[in-house]
C-alpha cells in the first residue's frame, strides 16, 4: 500500500477531481470520488512511449496525476485512489486483477496484471476501480452475486468455475447491447502489496507483448459517454467519440492534431521526452523484478 496521502494532498487530489462534498469515510462519499475521478482524471500510458518510467510511489504518482494534471493506468490510477481514502480514514485493501483474454472467459493475464482497490464500510466490502477504462462508475458490492444495475450498465460478480472455495475468485463483467456477459478481468479476493505489482507493472511498460507498448492511448469518461485518442507506430491516429446516439470515429490528419485534442479534450500538455541518458537510468530495472509470463489460463 501507498502511504497515505497528507491533508494538504488530499485537498489538492480532490480540487483536482472537482469534488467539494463530505470527506468522512461513507459510501456514498466513495461513490461520488469515484465518480468524480472518472470525470477528471484520464486513462492514458503516454508515459511508455515517452521513455518515461512510472514509480509507484506516493509522492511521484501525486505530482504526475495531480499537480501535472495527468492520469495513468491502473498501477497509477488506483494505487493514488486509495492512498487518498485511506487519508480520508477508509479501511483499503489492493486487489489483483487477471485481465480477461478471452471472451470465452477462459484465459486471463497473470496474476497482478490489473490492479484494483477494496474498499470496506461497516460490514459490506466495495469494489473500487477508476484504472479499468470504459468499465462501471460506481463501486461495486463484493460478494454479491446478483445484478448491480448503474446508469450506464449493468454489471454482476460471478464467482468462478475454477475456484475450490468458490470465495476466493470473482468474475467481474459488463452486460453487452445484445444481453450477454463480458468478463473485464478475474479478481482475487486476497489483499496484496504494492509490491507485489511491481513486475507487471514493469512488464506492461517494456514488454512488446503488452498492449501498452503497441499503442498509444488517453481516454477519458464524460456525463454522458467517452472520448478516446489513439495513435499506433505505423502513423494513424483515431479520435473517438461514443455518445448515447452511437460511436463516432474518425482518422485524424497527423500528430500536430493528435496533440491538439490531446490539449483540449484532455488538458495534456507533453513537456519534451527526457533525455536518452535520463531514459536509460529512469528505466533500469530493480534487480528483483522478473518478466512475467504474459498469458496463463488459470490463477494462483
Amino acid at each position: 500500500m501507498l502511504e497515505p496521502l497528507t491533508p494538504s494532498q488530499i485537498r489538492a487530489y480532490l480540487d483536482r477531481i472537482g469534488y467539494v462534498g463530505p470527506t468522512q469515510p461513507t459510501l456514498q462519499t466513495l461513490r461520488q470520488i469515484h465518480l468524480a475521478h472518472l470525470l477528471r482524471v484520464p486513462f492514458e500510458n503516454l508515459d511508455i512511449h515517452r521513455g518515461r518510467a512510472i514509480r509507484l510511489e506516493r509522492d511521484p504518482l501525486f505530482h504526475k496525476i495531480v499537480r501535472e494534471r495527468r492520469g495513468g493506468f491502473c498501477f497509477e490510477l488506483n494505487s493514488l485512489l486509495a492512498a487518498a481514502l485511506q487519508g480520508m480514514g477508509f479501511s483499503v485493501h489492493l486487489l489483483s486483477g487477471q485481465v480477461s483474454r478471452s471472451e470465452f472467459d477462459v484465459r486471463f493475464g497473470p496474476e497482478c496484471d490489473h490492479l484494483a482497490v477494496q474498499v470496506n464500510i461497516g460490514d459490506t466490502a466495495w469494489l473500487a476501480d477508476v484504472g479499468y477504462g470504459d468499465a462501471f462508475r460506481e463501486p461495486l458490492r463484493l460478494g454479491d452475486p446478483g445484478i448491480q444495475a448503474q446508469a450506464e450498465g449493468r454489471y454482476r460478480l460471478t464467482p468462478w468455475p475454477g475456484d475450490p472455495t468458490a470465495c476466493r475468485y470473482w468474475l467481474i463483467q459488463q452486460e453487452q447491447p445484445d444481453r450477454t456477459w463480458k468478463t473485464l478481468f478475474l479478481l482475487d479476493r486476497i489483499p496484496r502489496s504494492l509490491q507485489e505489482f511491481e513486475p507487471m507493472c514493469h512488464f506492461h511498460q517494456t514488454s512488446p507483448e503488452s498492449m501498452f507498448t503497441r499503442l498509444r492511448l488517453c481516454t477519458l469518461a464524460t456525463p454522458t459517454g467517452r472520448v478516446t485518442l489513439t495513435a499506433r507506430a505505423n502513423g494513424s491516429f483515431k479520435w473517438i467519440e461514443t455518445t448515447p446516439e452511437g460511436r463516432r470515429e474518425r482518422p485524424l490528419r497527423d500528430e500536430k492534431e493528435y496533440e491538439q485534442l490531446l490539449a483540449c479534450a484532455f488538458g495534456i500538455r507533453l513537456s519534451p521526452s527526457p533525455s536518452a541518458a535520463e531514459e536509460r537510468r529512469e528505466n533500469k530495472p530493480n534487480g528483483n523484478l522478473t518478466e512475467p509470463t504474459p498469458i496463463s489460463p488459470e490463477p494462483g
